[in-house]
């Protein structure tokens, strides 16, 4: 006589509140690794951004002055940079108005350098006007978009540091993104003579620095 098979029907079992709490667990020292390595890694990133940024930026400008018959021009500070346009009307630059061209400010622990190049003046039927660098510069420009400077004698003169011709010709010039606490730590971005933009991490030999 054959017996009938006693066979057990087995239910899929739930995860138990100790399981769902090790997995929580987990979860939670795997998210505390990742973020830990963005803020470590968080100087050498957004130095990679603003580089991007300036490149971008610098090599619209050059494409710009061609394009419009209009010169642009670079100033630099040690955390910021300013892009200026020269008033044909005024005879005097001022800062670009412009969405692309907006003063901007460096993030926390970066600084920019001018590594190399000398600075380029406006052809003489533009250069009426002798500009010269001034300590009151930052505040002359307008942080939403560099108002003109007032039309009076007291008003500071701006100078940029680097010169975008509407001709397309130029003075070779090296720009340098680093890290504030570690200075090895950095990027290069070059204009060439006819307005062509790179960047790279090492500077040229004959790159000497200089203050903004």
């Amino acid at each position: 006589m054959l017996r009938p098979l006693n066979i057990a029907l087995r239910h899929p079992a739930g995860f138990t509140l100790l399981e769902v709490l090790m997995v929580v667990l987990v979860v939670g020292i795997l998210s505390s690794i990742v973020l830990l390595n963005i803020n470590l890694g968080g100087p050498e990133r957004r130095m990679a951004d603003e580089t991007e940024r300036l490149a971008s930026v610098l090599s619209l400008a050059a494409e710009e002055a061609v394009m419009q018959n209009r010169e642009y021009g670079l100033l630099l500070e040690e955390q910021a940079y300013h892009f200026l346009c020269f008033d044909e009307k005024k005879q005097k630059w001022r800062g670009c108005t412009e969405t692309p061209f907006l003063s901007h400010d460096l993030p926390e622990g970066l600084e920019l350098r001018l590594m190399s190049g000398q600075k380029l003046r406006l052809p003489q039927k533009k250069a009426k006007q002798q500009l010269t660098l001034n300590p009151e510069k930052i505040s002359a420009i307008n942080a939403e978009g560099g108002e003109t400077l007032k039309d009076d004698m007291t008003a500071p003169v701006l100078e940029p540091d680097v010169l975008l011709l509407s001709s397309g010709e130029g003075i070779a010039v090296e720009l340098q993104i680093r890290v504030r606490e570690n200075p090895l730590q950095h990027t290069v971005i070059r204009l060439d003579e006819i307005g062509r933009v790179s960047v790279g991490d090492k500077a040229s030999p004959s790159g000497e620095a200089s203050a903004p």
